[in-house]
């Protein structure tokens, strides 16, 4: 989930695919997945205010395999798609092979991670 900030309703979340490259983050803009319009909140949101988070999760009924991971991001801005960003995106998700679905790229800079595990539950 990429957690971004509104102005006027505060956190806005929206689930997102991202891949990561030393301290830098892409989540890409698709024509794949459905969207209300043409311009999304998302990005509105980021270029009024690039502070960003980013939370990845699993779940499984065993509590010991649980965990998440938190990235705080700083919003850089949106690219045209390029390389290595799309190899990196096609390796990871096989939808992005088809290059001409990316619309376009949200690049961050990756500050603080925090995370957690069930392990210690055991």
């Amino acid at each position: 989930m990429l957690g971004s900030v509104d102005g006027v309703r505060g956190v806005h979340l929206v689930p997102v695919v991202f891949v990561v490259s030393g301290d830098e983050l892409v989540i890409p803009i698709d024509s794949v997945k459905p969207k209300t319009g043409n311009r999304l909140r998302r990005i509105d949101n980021l270029e009024a205010d690039g502070r960003a988070s980013l939370l990845v999760d699993h779940t499984s009924d065993d509590w010991t395999e649980l965990w998440w991971v938190r990235a705080d991001l700083e919003f850089v801005g949106s690219l045209e798609p390029a390389e290595p960003w799309l190899s990196l995106l096609a390796s990871k998700y096989p939808q992005y092979r088809n290059r001409s679905t990316i619309d376009s790229l949200l690049l961050f800079t990756i500050g603080s991670v925090r995370g957690w595990t069930g392990s210690a539950c055991d």
